[in-house]
This record gives structure tokens, sequence and C-alpha cells, in this order.
């Protein structure tokens, strides 16, 4: 038992942070935040960026994770061992979260529209150009952002950092939290062999962004330019889900290679495709590299 742990195990380190014991807390959490937006009458939000009320309606689903930004810091910054966690949400510098936004919107743009563009070449979507309301697209931006942002605190940050801080080898943590990001998705509609590759080709590489680059803030630009991009500037899909407004309209859609008519491109074998390339890109260049461990000169308190 002792070379077991002296194997795989870090020193020092708390038996919170036990993979099982991590998942359950993650879920609690992210049930208290749910209750917690419904309680403080957060879905009023919308009023304020549309009047339409299926619009509105629609907001609502992003809207439902803002709790999510309250509890996730309470249990980082309320037990001591946790709390240089809370640097990843808010570095010392403002540009690493400035440069962490440029770079994240532009890639998921570029990502999403790469499968985008290929289902268009191949015949298998129409567009046409809906309209542009700015204040309803400034509050899907918001919106938007509180719910991809939540799930990367809950999974990126304090998942992937409580594996991190357990186990010796970081890639328990990436695919620890890459695990986590499907089971979240597990209930969606539309749901299929190629989405379920997706989701966790998602979450390896939002934790492969923090394991190599050391900031949280391109997962969380990424995965909400990505879910913009997709359901708000193109209006297809999002894991099922369409939305009531868009700056462009489906006319007709088949499924093919870059898309699924019932989850869009990120339901095609094609969207896994390119992010089994940009992972092994990642791993291959990265590999030698020092890996980002918030943990490795921490003076924090083990709870035993």
């Amino acid at each position: 038992m002792d070379s077991f742990k002296e194997k795989f195990l870090r020193t020092p380190r708390t038996w919170t942070d036990i993979l099982p014991i991590t998942y359950l807390a993650a879920f609690a959490l992210l049930f208290v935040g749910a209750v917690l937006a419904s309680a403080t009458g957060s879905s009023n939000l919308a009023k304020l960026f549309t009047p339409d009320t299926d619009v509105q309606a629609f907001m609502n689903n992003y809207i439902a994770f803002i709790g999510t930004w309250i509890v996730i810091p309470a249990a980082i910054l309320i037990p001591k061992p946790n709390r240089p966690m809370i640097r990843q949400i808010f570095p010392k510098k403002i540009s690493k979260v400035l440069i962490g936004i440029v770079i994240g919107g532009v890639a998921g743009f570029l990502l999403n529209s790469i499968n985008v563009v290929g289902a268009v070449f191949l015949g298998d979507l129409k567009l046409h150009f809906n309209k542009i309301e700015v204040l309803t697209i400034i509050g899907f931006i918001l919106f938007v952002g509180i719910q991809s942002g939540a799930e990367e605190i809950l999974s990126r940050l304090y998942i992937y950092q409580k594996l991190r801080r357990r186990y010796k080898d970081p890639f328990v943590a990436v695919a620890g939290n890459a695990l986590f990001f499907v089971a979240m998705h597990l209930g969606n509609d539309g749901l299929n062999a190629a989405s379920i590759l997706e989701l966790l080709g998602w979450g390896v590489l939002f934790a492969l962004i923090v394991l190599y680059f050391d900031n949280l803030w391109i997962s969380i630009a990424l995965h909400t330019s990505w879910n913009f991009t997709q359901n708000i500037f193109y209006g297809l899909p999002n894991s099922g889900l369409v939305s009531k407004y868009s700056i462009f309209k489906l006319d007709a859609a088949a499924d093919d290679f870059f898309f699924d008519t019932g989850f869009g491109v990120e339901g095609s074998w094609g969207a896994v495709l390119v992010l089994v390339i940009i992972c092994a890109v990642l791993i291959i260049k990265y590999k030698d590299h020092e890996k980002n461990d918030i943990w490795k000169q921490g003076d924090w308190k083990q709870d035993r």
C-alpha cells in the first residue's frame, strides 16, 4: 500500500480529493448553484435584453448557471486548503484575463466555423441571414459566458485542481474532469456516439489548455465562443438546443461528416476529428515542457 501511495499519490494531499468524492462534491455544488439561481429570480435578467418572451425563456437556459459563479468561489475560499485555486479566476495581472478572452474567443469562432464551412461545402447546410439585434446579442454573450464559464470553473478549476493536487500524473486530472464534463451532458437531446466523443474531447482540450498555458480564461472564452458561434451566430443546435434568436437561420440540413441534425456540428465525426488533431498536436508539442502546477510550492494546510 505504501509503495502504491508513493507511486501514484502526491504528498501533501487531502482525502477530499479522491475521485468519487470530488465528483459527488461537484454535483452537489452544481445543484446548490441551480437552486440559488432560481431563488434569486435571476431569470428576470433576460427581460433587460429582449421583450420577446420566447427569447427570454431560451436565455434562461444559460442564466440558470449563474449560481455556480457564487458557490464555486465559496467552495474555494472557505476551506483553507483550496484557496490557491482562486488565482485561476482572479490572476494578479488583469492582462492575463484579457489575453485569455481574446485568444479563446477567436479560437472558438474559428473552430466552430471550420465545421460549419465544411458542412456548407458538402451541401449539408444552407443558411440565410436573419437579423441583428444588438442588445439581444449582448445579452446572449453575457449569458452564454455565464453558462460556459460556470462549466469551466466547475470542471477545469474545481475538479481539475483537486485531482491535480492528489494524483502525481496530471493526466488523471485531465481525464477525470473530461469524464465529468461528459456526464453533465448525458441528458441532452440528440446525444449520439460522435457527440459523446466530442464532449470528451472538449473536456480534454480545455484541461490541456490549463495544464500547458496556465490560463483558465482561454478555456472559458473558447467554450463561450464555441457555444455562441454555433447557437446564436449560425443558428444551429448547441448540445441539442436551438436558440429562438440567431443572426443566421437554418434553411436546410442533413446528417453528414460535419453536421448532425440533432446535436449540431459538435455531434459530427468531422468535429471529433478536428478535436483529436488539436489535442494530439498539443500533447506532442508540449510533452517535454514543464506542466502548470499550482500545488508544487503551495503552503496549504493538509486536510486529513
